[in-house]
């Protein structure tokens, strides 16, 4: 199959939302670089060489609607390139190794070997397309999050699940029942694949759903919810995540910028939700609050 490769350039702390945006304007993949040069950071956009009329004129039409939102930002650069092979579907690899990225949780890739260690806890994964050469900030923090404060026999909800890994490490940590959703019909069967490749196939049921909406609210609500998304989308999540979450239930929300911290904030108190704890990195915040 042949690709057609796309250059793009951004503003480190733009990298989620184009990387969800690009996923939507039905790209075949891309590879970050985590290296940041001048506050930016670049990416190799892959699309099937069929769809890439029509997918960059939507990306061009996504980003320049996103940059009026955020006229603050410095203007993205985009280049395309001539048509690639398959090839760089396995590229990145040589990147991704194994990490410990909290106290108790080491990320490794599924084709490395490793020695496991008692006293941490094996995350296996396979990102398929879609991934940088280390884990962002925004997961980290949320998987220290979840590592605090889901107990064996919880109940979790995990919103925009990507590969499953906070799904996956809820389940881990003994959730009863982890439901991980996500808008994007790949990462739902990529989140299926890990959590089979970490033995929790049955504890995480992965669907299709745009934040909350398909998720069943007169289910047994959560103990735990959990969601690594951007600013907006985490606010959506809070006005209805009451009616998903039990009273005293705790909601992790990362990928935060922090310009907007205090819209986050305000939302929270507005919605009877207590903040007990916020952590800061790389220009992200990562909220933890109980329900009252």
């Amino acid at each position: 199959m042949q690709w057609k490769r796309i250059e793009l350039v951004v503003p480190e702390k733009a990298v989620d939302i184009v990387s969800l945006l690009l996923w939507e304007c039905g790209t075949g993949g891309f590879v970050i670089h985590d290296e940041v040069t001048g506050g930016t950071v670049s990416l190799d956009v892959y699309i099937p060489h069929e769809k890439a009329e029509t997918s960059l004129a939507g990306i061009y039409r996504r980003l320049d609607a996103l940059w009026r939102d955020n006229p603050g930002w410095p203007l993205y650069q985009l280049t395309c390139n001539g048509p690639v092979d398959d090839g760089w579907l396995y590229e990145w690899q040589k990147f991704f190794h194994a990490a410990d990225v909290t106290e108790r949780f080491t990320v490794v890739p599924a084709w490395e070997e490793i020695k496991e260690k008692a006293d941490k806890i094996v995350l296996r994964i396979d990102p398929g397309t879609s991934f940088g050469s280390g884990l962002h900030a925004t997961t980290c923090m949320c998987l220290g999050a979840v590592e605090k404060h889901v107990r064996p026999g919880d109940t979790v909800i995990d919103i925009g699940t990507g590969t499953g890994i906070l799904a996956i490490g809820a389940a881990k940590c003994g959730a009863a029942v982890v439901r991980a959703v996500d808008l994007d019909e790949a990462a739902v069967g990529r989140a299926v694949i890990n959590a089979k490749l970490n033995d929790v196939g049955e504890t995480v049921i992965a669907a299709q759903s745009d934040l909350l909406s398909n998720v069943d609210d007169s289910a047994q609500q959560a103990d735990v919810i959990v969601g690594n998304l951007v600013t907006e989308a985490i606010l959506n999540v809070l006005s209805v995540v009451c009616d998903y979450l039990k009273a005293g239930g705790i909601f992790i929300g990362s990928g935060i910028i922090d310009e907007r911290i205090d819209e986050v904030r305000l939302a929270a108190k507005e919605r009877g939700l207590t903040m007990i704890e916020e952590e800061l990195r790389d220009g992200w915040y990562a909220v933890t609050m109980r329900r009252d």
